[in-house]
């Protein structure tokens, strides 16, 4: 019975997912304000947010009920620790990953909402999340970083991403568009989330006789090589 129940939800994440990125690009490459941007980012939040409560589940169902979540795998990993621990590891680093979609999608629509009254952004139940994500990081670095350099740079990169919702949160003042870059960032920010998912474990399938040894991290880092550049230069856009 769990087991069926992580394989519906398990199945639920590939298939928002997928939808979400198809969506991803309607909001982007459509005019902004139009009914078409409004309506495509709406939906492309809801399967954003559904993604990041999956992925979460997921990784608490293999904290809570291993054997049921993976039984052949992990009734092995019972007799073999280093084969358990690669399989935590593995499981804090998608808890990082989804908890960072869930906190960037979540800020797009904080921002959009709250404008140029940021009180609510103050609220507790808001900044809960994002303080989580900076302890969430720091113990998955702790914990992995001197081993796992994928684990140490999306550490990094939620980290920073946690400072500049936190430092936006708090500023004493902000220009007229603030706002607007703070929810156009965090989207495209959202959307590097989910093609990175899609590129390492989609990639990782295809690719996995060709890249070999450090080549194996180019799917986890390229959407990001090219979303951070690009985020960069919208940010400045936008301010301008």
């Amino acid at each position: 019975m769990l087991t069926m129940l992580y394989q519906a939800i398990s199945l639920t994440h590939i298939i928002l997912g997928s939808a979400a990125l198809f969506l991803f690009w309607w909001p982007v490459l459509s005019k902004k304000g139009s009914a078409v941007h409004r309506k495509t980012g709406h939906y492309y939040s809801l399967c954003m947010h559904s993604v990041a409560a999956s992925g979460i589940a997921m990784t608490l169902f293999v904290w809570g009920f291993p054997l049921a979540a993976k039984p052949e795998l992990m009734a092995r990993a019972l007799t073999e620790p280093a084969l358990y621990r690669r399989l935590m590891d593995q499981n804090s680093f998608l808890f990082l990953l989804s908890l960072l979609t869930w906190v960037t999608i979540r800020h797009a629509q904080l921002a959009l909402k709250t404008r140029q009254d940021r009180r609510l952004l103050r609220h507790w139940t808001v900044l809960g999340p994002v303080l989580l994500l900076v302890a969430v990081s720091a113990a998955v670095v702790l914990q992995q970083g001197a081993y796992q350099p994928l684990a140490l740079v999306f550490s990094l990169i939620s980290l920073g991403t946690a400072a500049g919702i936190l430092r936006y949160t708090f500023a004493r003042s902000t220009t007229a568009k603030a706002w607007l870059v703070e929810h156009a960032v965090a989207m495209l920010a959202s959307g590097i989330a989910a093609y990175t998912a899609f590129s390492a474990f989609g990639g990782r399938a295809l690719f996995s006789s060709v890249l070999q040894g450090y080549w194996q991290m180019l799917p986890w880092l390229l959407p990001n090589l090219i979303g951070l550049p690009a985020i960069f230069w919208y940010r400045r856009k936008l301010s301008q």
